[in-house]
């Protein structure tokens, strides 16, 4: 079968699960207007199996952004954590804020699409609401860089992002990622041969997070050369993780944490080079914080990570807080419901495509979708989520005792119980917590 679109008559997608199961997805011919090329230029796809606007699925062509117009807050591309899901609910508390898509291998994508299958749908799906969206890919050939980049533009994300950063032992020993910050000059052809496959100067931009430095090539000299070598390729925004890498010595979590952070760097960075942009990320925890980091120096964005999934409340202020524009304004109840009618009616396409045929699967995919909602009550946290696993739990024991597995739409049946659980929980201890002040 062809990826997005070609001659089959129905174009089979997945998406991969947050443990990184693939979890297929199915599309219906005719949904979808293809070019010359096989791709869908205007729509990427993902849960079709009904008409794209039941689920707010569906997208336009990029089109390039202006330097300055650039979002000055974005979320960081996270493994396990910025997948469709997650973005749907992120854009329910800030429409503004630009957000990423966890890190692709470039081998992937290409060999998704070279294998004809419809596996491309995996890698490259997105809710049409999830724009300004970046995709970040991974690798250290220049031409497999290329071709990955070109098939990303064409799918319509609004940025390619390259990754210099990533500290995982599993990355760096596949030769990309922060070991790439030794190799800056296979760095800048993987830039030059990007930007030419996403359009040049004109096109969809490219940028690259890095590190300020990995193991001993950490000096700001290092640094210094680095930025320029990259930039000599046409890249001019630069995301830095404002810590060293130490690879082979600490776990990711330890280089999250453990190195210390320099932001100082990074406004260096900003005054040596004004010609280019740059956006700082690390330990942000706030929109205190980020505020507080523009306000010390020059920066053309801040990118948060960690505390977008333990306390994505934070960004219900960001629009107005950062942009100057109308938040969506949605409490967290709203916020809980939004994406639940969002959960039920993708349930109910991957039900009507067959693929939800047994109680393993519908488990996993109610994993799948019930995670982004973990950490929505903050405070109240633990309580929404011990009472919503605890539904998840039990979905198995109740489909035996007291229902056949397809007679209801297991999202509107289980994750909205669980939400009246939670809410019960919350109010409860909301109560407890007024009476003891």
């Amino acid at each position: 079968m062809a990826p997005f679109g070609g001659e089959a008559d129905d174009d089979e997608f997945q998406i991969v699960g947050r443990k990184g199961r693939a979890i297929p997805l199915r599309a219906r011919s005719g949904l979808v207007k293809k070019d010359e090329a096989g791709l869908a230029p205007d729509i990427v796809k993902v849960a079709a199996c009904t008409p794209l606007d039941t689920c707010g699925l569906g997208t336009k062509a990029a089109q390039p952004w202006p330097r300055e117009e650039r979002p000055v807050l974005s979320v960081a591309p996270m493994m396990q954590w910025t997948d469709v899901h997650y973005r749907k609910l992120a854009r329910l508390l800030t429409r503004r804020t630009l957000l990423f898509t966890e890190m692709i291998p470039a081998a992937a994508i290409v060999d998704a699409f070279e294998a004809k299958d419809g596996s491309l749908g995996q890698l490259l799906a997105f809710d049409a609401e999830q724009r300004p969206l970046a995709v970040q890919i991974g690798g250290s050939n220049p031409a497999l860089m290329a071709r990955a980049a070109g098939l990303c533009a064409k799918a319509g994300f609004d940025e390619v992002n390259l990754n210099v950063g990533c500290p995982s032992s599993k990355v760096t020993t596949g030769g990309y990622g922060a070991c790439l910050m030794k190799s800056p000059q296979l760095v800048r052809e993987i830039a030059v041969a990007c930007l030419a496959a996403c359009g040049g100067r004109n096109g969809v931009p490219v940028t690259v997070k890095h590190r300020l430095g990995v193991d001993d090539c950490d000096s700001w000299e290092d640094l210094q050369d680095f930025v320029r070598t990259v930039a000599s390729a046409g890249v001019t925004h630069f995301i830095v993780h404002a810590r060293k890498a130490l690879l082979g010595v600490l776990s990711c979590e330890g280089n999250r944490t453990i190195p210390p952070l320099k932001y100082d760097w990074v406004w260096a960075l900003s005054r040596t080079f004004p010609q280019l942009t740059f956006e700082l990320n690390g330990g942000v925890d706030s929109l205190d914080e980020v505020q507080q980091l523009f306000s010390k120096g020059p920066l053309r964005g801040v990118m948060v990570g960690r505390a977008a999934y333990k306390t994505p409340w934070i960004l219900s202020q960001a629009d107005a807080t950062l942009f100057g524009a109308e938040n969506p304004g949605h409490s967290r109840e709203e916020v809980l419901d939004l994406y639940l009618d969002y959960a039920s009616a993708y349930f109910h396409a991957q039900q009507r495509a067959g693929l939800v045929s047994t109680p393993s699967a519908a488990l996993e995919l109610e994993q799948l979708l019930a995670a982004p909602l973990s950490n929505l009550f903050e405070d109240e946290t633990p309580l929404f989520r011990v009472a919503l696993l605890r539904e998840v739990a039990a979905r198995e024991t109740d489909d035996a005792s007291s229902r056949r597995h397809d007679s209801v739409p297991l999202p509107t049946f289980m994750l909205r119980r669980a939400a009246a659980c939670a809410a019960e929980a919350v109010a409860a201890a909301r109560a407890e917590k007024s009476q003891a002040v």
